[in-house]
């Protein structure tokens, strides 16, 4: 019954059918990367290599120089460490010659972009799915059918993180297979082991779980607020406030961050940069030091983050004295 409803609404089917419109220009941009440069593009690329191989034979030497004297004037007005990587500036022909990458390091990143449409469209499903029924007097209209609150309740929750997982895996497979099928025509899928498919079919499995959790909190954000308007103005005032600036000026908050963790959770961790200084006889000296995120601790994040607005929501709900 409760999936009926979910399917009965139009926004959902709309946000269900565009996600697979975006995995096809995902598939796109696929495709576009694993084209090979074109003669004329290659022959201008060499080109643009020998003539920067050329002058740094002929002025090599004074450019590191003067990298080093920059380097160190920027020591001394800072006080930090710095590197202009001035032991790299030789010029390489990989910086003009562009080589497709192979599946098996691009894959990753294909299947995580597609994740993260996943998750926001189940969200929005979730949210808009009970807040609709909240709003347009549905909810209290069935209650008089099923006076059980927290029985719909849960079925809601249910239907809506049901209800996105087909869709969800339908966008995945496509993603994958897609990827695979685009890049084997240009010989890059060659590389794929059975340890990269593995890898990849976990990755699947936990995307399908973090967008049935966000459909869950979706939902209960749906209840709680009433108003799909207002629940994605909630979250946008929260991303604005809290996610970006929070995350540029207090980048020690990062593990606690929504974002980060669902990183951590789609690539099994994540890993983020702090600015550390140490004060020492020369004066304070900070530099930018990376940090791991396990997927554990993303995990238990974003289990615990979901659980604590369901609950919330069951409570409001059975408390509401009208809905």
């Amino acid at each position: 019954m409760e999936l009926r409803r979910l399917f009965s609404r139009r926004l959902v089917v709309l946000a269900m059918a565009g996600a697979l419109a975006v995995t096809g220009l995902l598939l796109l941009g696929v495709r576009q990367s694993a084209q090979p440069m074109s003669d004329e593009a290659r022959a201008q690329a060499q080109a643009e290599y020998e003539r920067a191989r050329a002058d740094w034979e002929e002025n090599g030497e004074e450019i590191e120089a003067q990298c080093r004297a920059d380097e160190e004037l920027e020591r001394e007005s800072t006080g930090q460490d710095v590197d202009f990587g001035c032991e790299s500036l030789e010029p390489q022909p990989e910086w003009f010659l562009v080589s497709a990458p192979e599946l098996q390091d691009s894959l990753p990143g294909t299947v995580g972009a597609a994740a993260t449409l996943l998750v926001f469209l189940a969200f929005l499903v979730g949210a808009t799915f009970t807040a609709a029924e909240v709003s347009t007097g549905s909810l209290s209209t069935w209650l008089t059918f099923e006076p059980r609150r927290l029985r719909v309740y849960v079925a809601k929750l249910l239907a809506a993180a049901l209800g996105v997982l087909p869709a969800a895996a339908v966008v995945l497979v496509v993603t994958v297979a897609g990827a695979w099928a685009v890049t084997d025509r240009y010989g890059l899928a060659d590389g794929m082991t059975t340890r990269h498919w593995s890898g990849t079919g976990t990755m699947v499995l936990r995307i399908l779980a973090l967008t049935a959790l966000f459909a869950l909190v979706g939902a209960a954000l749906g209840f709680l607020l009433r108003h799909t308007a207002a629940v994605l103005g909630v979250v946008v005032g929260y991303v604005i406030v809290v996610e970006l600036m929070l995350m540029n000026y207090l980048g020690e908050l990062q593990p606690w961050l929504v974002v980060k963790n669902v990183e951590g959770w789609i690539n099994r961790g994540a890993s983020y940069f702090v600015d550390v200084c140490t004060t020492g006889p020369t004066g304070t000296t900070c530099e930018f030091t990376e940090r791991s995120l396990a997927f554990g601790h993303s995990a238990v994040y974003l289990v615990t983050l979901t659980a604590v607005v369901v609950l919330a929501g069951a409570l409001v709900l059975r408390r509401r004295d009208a809905v």
